[in-house]
């Protein structure tokens, strides 16, 4: 048996005929005399990941896996870490006569899989054929793997369900990560790659029916006794993580909730800087917020039209005077769609977000902005949770001020987008908090976003129910009119929802917020 190990890896996919033809490319000629061994080598390699059906061992961030080596069978065990970039790995190998599976030497992880042991049953299956050569780079020592195969997932009834695998890892043998960051960087200007954070065990069991390929963040769980600083790796790490897993769903399949999870992940970038602005001296987290703004402003026009033709307009449709006309500005407003969602792909797709990726899981890695950073973020984050709290309430109770009694419903725009900004730390904080405390006021304050949502959602939709109607001339001639109906009915609803903030506003202002209630 041997001794757990810190798994560093990166890993990058891509179209399968692009991956195979990367060992014969001048790029890769380049890298032989770095290795020392003349070039890499190929090899099959077969492996079975188990689980309970239920998915005990993932819940606790485990996956357990039986790899046939030529003659040898290993057993890995892997472990997650707060950086999405590392894992614990125990790898054990096995004679054909050895009991599966077998001890790590590790007691917490033994004791679940030992009482989990009789319900163990194969879930996923690789066969991939690995090219593999070691390189030098920068004083390290990097393994550069490419796997190219398949990937399949048994459903609840034994069927199996393929698909398509296609990877390169970057796994460090020895030196430091930062040189693995500096060669991923040089490797995806030579290669047409996607940033991966997603396991091959994920890969398969997102072949099953009914898998969602936008799937569901992972949310950052808080320890008390975590540094304020701890909490801004972990959540960098999240987003690198996060926003990679998203570009299948948007780019491959053109999901709109894609896009509109990756707007929220960037936006959730954005927020971290903010938290965190007045305690680093580095610009490494600010430029990457900068990165991120300019990616999300590319981005809403797809979601804006998403949003037009997916609920706005069928609500249109429906009304009982809606006239014939909204049927050709649908048509005409699919054809913006079509190009917002080109340009999303386009941006998406493209090698400066694929280093900004790279960039940001290195942020959550090497954590160098934490050099010269100001003492608050050595603290504990249970002290520095409130003050962070406190200031971005403050902030929404200066801009209510601001905006109090504007008529104009465009004039309150500045709380919506202040009220936000309380929201991602309210979220970021709320597990330091009990759920009976701090639900009732995040509940409240949903209910406050909501309703100045409404009242964008229309100012919005009436803007692309213009450039819809300037766009394309619908048979008829009657592109304006459908377009003013649009603006009329938005407008109704908008005046609804507004009607309700001054009340809901005055009494969130009541209410003592979570984190400044006494514990009992």
């Amino acid at each position: 048996m041997d001794r757990g190990r810190i798994e560093f890896e990166l890993k990058f996919t891509g179209p399968s005929a692009d991956l195979a033809a990367l060992p014969a490319s001048d790029f890769f000629a380049a890298l032989a005399p770095s290795s020392g061994e003349g070039g890499g080598a190929w090899e099959r390699l077969s492996s079975t990941y188990y689980d309970t059906f239920d998915g005990v061992l993932a819940a606790r961030g485990l996956s357990l896996r039986l790899r046939e080596e030529g003659a040898d069978l290993v057993q890995a065990v892997k472990a997650k870490s707060k950086d999405a970039t590392s894992r614990l790995e125990f790898e054990t190998f096995l004679d054909r006569a050895s009991d599966f599976p077998v001890a790590t030497g590790d007691e917490e992880i033994d004791r679940l899989i030992t009482e989990h042991r009789d319900h163990l049953v194969p879930l996923v299956k690789t066969i991939v054929d690995r090219w593999a050569l070691v390189i030098r780079f920068k004083g390290a020592e990097i393994e550069l793997a490419i796997d190219l195969g398949s990937a399949e997932a048994l459903d609840g009834e034994g069927r199996a369900c393929p698909g398509p695998l296609a990877e390169l890892e970057l796994e460090l043998v020895s030196g430091e990560p930062a040189a693995v960051f500096d060669f991923a960087r040089l490797l995806v200007v030579n290669a047409p790659l996607r940033f991966s954070m997603v396991s091959k065990l994920e890969v398969a069991l997102a072949q099953l029916p009914g898998a969602d390929p936008v799937g569901k963040a992972v949310r950052v769980s808080l320890d008390p006794e975590m540094t304020a600083g701890d909490v801004l790796a972990m959540s960098l790490s999240a987003c690198a993580a996060r926003a990679s897993s998203l570009q299948g769903a948007l780019v491959d399949f053109r999901r709109p909730e894609g896009v509109h999870q990756m707007r929220v992940v960037l936006r959730r970038l954005r927020a971290m800087e903010r938290i965190y602005r007045r305690h680093l001296k580095s610009g490494e987290v600010a430029g990457l917020a900068a990165r991120a703004k300019t990616f999300a402003a590319g981005l809403g026009p797809a979601r804006d039209w998403d949003v037009f033709l997916g609920e706005t307009l069928p609500a249109a449709l429906e009304a009982d005077y809606a006239p014939e006309s909204l049927r050709a500005l649908k048509a005409a407003a699919e054809a913006k769609r079509a190009e917002a969602w080109a340009k999303a792909v386009a941006i998406i797709s493209s090698p400066d977000f694929t280093g900004f990726l790279i960039d940001l899981a290195a942020a959550g890695s090497l954590q160098r902005w934490r050099q010269n950073a100001r003492a608050p973020l050595d603290r504990p984050v249970m002290e520095y949770a409130p003050k962070a709290l406190d200031r971005a309430l403050r902030k929404a109770f200066r801009t209510a001020e601001e905006v109090k009694g504007a008529v104009d419903l465009a004039a309150r725009h500045p709380l919506r987008i202040a009220l936000k900004k309380l929201r991602y730390p309210v979220q970021l904080f709320r597990d330091l908090y009990p759920k009976e405390r701090r639900k009732p006021y995040m509940s409240a304050l949903s209910e406050l976003q909501d309703s100045f949502g409404a009242v964008n959602d229309a100012v919005v939709a009436q803007h692309l129910a213009d450039a819809a109607a300037q766009g394309r001339t619908p048979a008829g001639g009657g592109a304006m009119r459908a377009a003013g109906f649009i603006s009329g009915y938005k407008a109704a609803e908008a005046r609804e929802a507004a009607k309700k903030i001054d009340a809901a506003f005055e009494a969130f202002e009541k209410m003592t917020p979570f984190w400044r209630i006494e514990q009992d």
